[in-house]
């Protein structure tokens, strides 16, 4: 008889031990595939939003202009944009192009003055490519490319007391050091994920911007999305190619690179998600472990007969992890119904999350299913079986014939 069939006729005979270990496979199991779901899920809506909310796959401008401060941008800005966006829109990835002019200054409303970070962006486009239209929560967005107007962060309207359909002066300094200022609508409020940048969020279009600051068409950078599908670790190299080739001496940033925010939130709850998950194995295989230990034990005389009938020791210690991985894979089976039946449940719920670090306000809960987490959970349980059966049926195959038959 083979040590499958042996093995699998020990599950069935004791029901009650096979039983409670499968059944710390299933809830493993399914605590592991639900967090695994719940933290891509976490990931792919942080990098979603990341990209959406104004950072692109790419960005394109000057070196200096990455290595320096938002108030000196203008100082080393693009001014042949029509050139450099005909380069970028013949690689065949490319979606967008969204030039943008990034500066700073102040928000006065006659009486208070409060710092911004100003955005200028042509209003269509934006609408188009980027999620910013959908955060205004009250008032509306830009009617047209060249008005001049601004959208302000609600953190931002409450410091300096101004709300939709008031004007505002905003102040700012040009590329040469001169002051400027323009009077403009506040067209609408955004709510930026964001607390720090929704307090001191502005944006304008474009023309608005270029005449503050007196820069006519020069602008900061330009902002490239890509087609659904396309890498920006893929398109940034063929970019830079072409961008070098026309004699363009400008630099391609990807969105990683500059989503600081982004990395710093991976990396913390990678840290987290990570250290449970090696707790949640380290339990599994502790309480596995105990269970298979019991089972060695009460089977030491049976182990003793297997061997005065010539059964070598190594089909011994064989036929209990068969045992353990065919718990594994029946738990993990039952596990991964239990996981999806959890998931539909939660998605279904609409609770709210509270918000991550550095945002203003939480999300609903939901949990992915991501095939890669239930593989690695898979791929885990039967590890932590195999090696809870082993090590106990190792310590039993070398008791002695005699004393293993006399064992009480």
């Amino acid at each position: 008889m083979s040590v499958w069939a042996l093995a699998l006729r020990n599950v069935r005979r004791n029901r009650r031990r096979s039983l409670l270990t499968a059944g710390i496979v299933v809830f493993g199991f399914a605590a592991f595939a639900l967090a695994g779901g719940f933290v891509s899920q976490t990931f792919e809506g942080l990098k979603d939003g990341t990209i959406r909310g104004g950072v692109g796959h790419l960005q394109v401008a000057r070196p200096e202009t990455f290595a320096g401060a938002e108030e000196r941008t203008l100082e080393h800005g693009i001014a042949d944009v029509g050139r450099v966006e005909a380069v970028l829109r013949r690689d065949s990835a490319v979606a967008a192009v969204l030039p943008r002019i990034d500066f700073v200054g102040l928000l006065s409303n006659g009486n208070r003055s409060v710092p911004y970070l100003g955005v200028g962006f042509d209003p269509s486009d934006e609408a188009r490519a980027m999620e910013t239209r959908t955060l205004v929560v009250s008032g509306r967005w830009f009617s047209s490319p060249s008005e001049i107007a601004v959208v302000l962060g609600t953190g931002l309207a409450r410091a300096v007391g101004a709300k939709a359909g008031d004007t505002v002066t905003v102040f700012g300094t040009t590329p040469e050091g001169v002051l400027n200022a323009i009077d403009a609508t506040v067209a609408g409020l955004a709510e930026l994920p964001v607390k720090e940048l929704n307090d001191r969020y502005l944006a304008t279009t474009i023309p608005a911007a270029s005449k503050l600051l007196d820069v006519g068409g020069t602008v900061s950078k330009l902002v490239v999305m890509l087609k659904p599908g396309a890498r920006a670790e893929d398109a940034a190299p063929r970019l830079r190619a072409a961008l070098s080739g026309a004699g363009l001496p400008l630099a391609v940033k990807t969105w990683r690179e500059l989503a600081l925010f982004y990395n710093q939130v991976r990396i913390l709850y990678a840290g987290i998600f990570g250290f449970m998950g090696a707790v949640l194995v380290i339990v599994v295989l502790l309480a596995c472990a105990n269970t298979m230990t019991m089972a060695a034990a009460e089977r030491t005389r049976e182990i003793g007969t297997l061997r005065a009938i010539g059964t070598p020791p190594a089909k011994v210690r064989a036929m209990f992890v068969a045992e353990g991985l065919i718990l594994a894979l029946a738990g993990c089976v039952a596990g991964a119904a239990l996981a999806l039946l959890v998931r539909s449940g939660l998605n279904a719920s609409h609770i709210m999350l509270p918000p991550p670090p550095g945002a203003s306000h939480g999300t609903p809960i939901h949990v992915a299913f991501y095939p890669l987490t239930y593989l690695a959970g898979l791929v885990a349980m039967l590890a932590t079986l195999a090696a809870a059966s082993y090590f106990p049926a190792r310590r039993a195959s070398r008791v002695p014939i005699v004393e293993a038959l006399a064992h009480v």
